[in-house]
Parts: C-alpha cells; sequence; structure tokens
C-alpha cells in the first residue's frame, strides 16, 4: 500500500511525529494508523482526524479503514450527525489487543537498541579522541 504522506508534525494532541513502531516494521499507512489508534486507546476519530492526525491524505486513510475493520483491527464506534463515522481500536477484538502487545514489544526493544546506542556511542567518541591524540604525537 502507498504511503502518501504528508509533511511530519509534532505530538500531543497534534499530528505523530516520526514513525511509530508498526510503522517502522511494516512501512504502510495501514501500521501508521494502527500504531495511531493504539496510542490513543479508547478515543474515537473520523476518517478526516486519523488523517490529519497520521499525516495520511484523506484518501488514503479512506482505502485503509475497510481492511482494517474486516481484520477486527479498527471499528465503527458511533455516526455523528447521521453521517461522519468515528473509528477507534476495536475493544472486544483477541487481533487488536495481540496487536497492542506487539506493539509495546517493539517499542521497547526500540527504546533497548536507543540505550545501547547511546552506551557505544560514548566509548566510540573516546576511542577516536585517543587516536587523534595518538596520530597528532
Amino acid at each position: 500500500m502507498v504511503n502518501d504522506s504528508k509533511e511530519e508534525l509534532d505530538s500531543g494532541d497534534e499530528p505523530c511525529d516520526g514513525m511509530g513502531p508498526l510503522e517502522r516494521a511494516f512501512h504502510s499507512a495501514p501500521a501508521r494508523i494502527v500504531d495511531f489508534l493504539i496510542i490513543h486507546k479508547g478515543s474515537d476519530f473520523s476518517e478526516s482526524e486519523i488523517a490529519d492526525m497520521t499525516s495520511l491524505s484523506a484518501k488514503t486513510v479512506n482505502r485503509a479503514m475497510p481492511q482494517l475493520i474486516s481484520n477486527n483491527i479498527a471499528q465503527l464506534k458511533r455516526t455523528v450527525s447521521g453521517r461522519t463515522k468515528m473509528y477507534w481500536l476495536h475493544p472486544k477484538s483477541k487481533a487488536a489487543v495481540h496487536l497492542e502487545e506487539f506493539v509495546y514489544e517493539l517499542a521497547s526493544n526500540l527504546a533497548q537498541e536507543g540505550i545501547h546506542q547511546e552506551e557505544i556511542e560514548p566509548s566510540t567518541r573516546h576511542e577516536q579522541q585517543q587516536q587523534l591524540r595518538f596520530q597528532n604525537t
């Protein structure tokens, strides 16, 4: 599936910045949407809100939602004003629960890799400085 990304923006209740764990692993629009729904578990969003918050095009979100619904990952929660459909992470789906666990495991692994990388980088810099001193003497 094509990833119709717009610009990257800040986090919070604003669009996501960077990639979530599923998107890092699978590089797809549905993965980005699932990351978003997991982060905002319990809240519901229209397709246009999902598009804005994930920096995906409305067309991409519109194509991905039926796939997520048919796989019991997302669910239509309610309809507002008879028109706007509001979606959320399916609260009773085993698939959604397992995906959520998988996302947290991926995030934990990414965090551990980041910590490990930070531990390696200072020692590498120190070694480079030692080599430069040795070459200059």
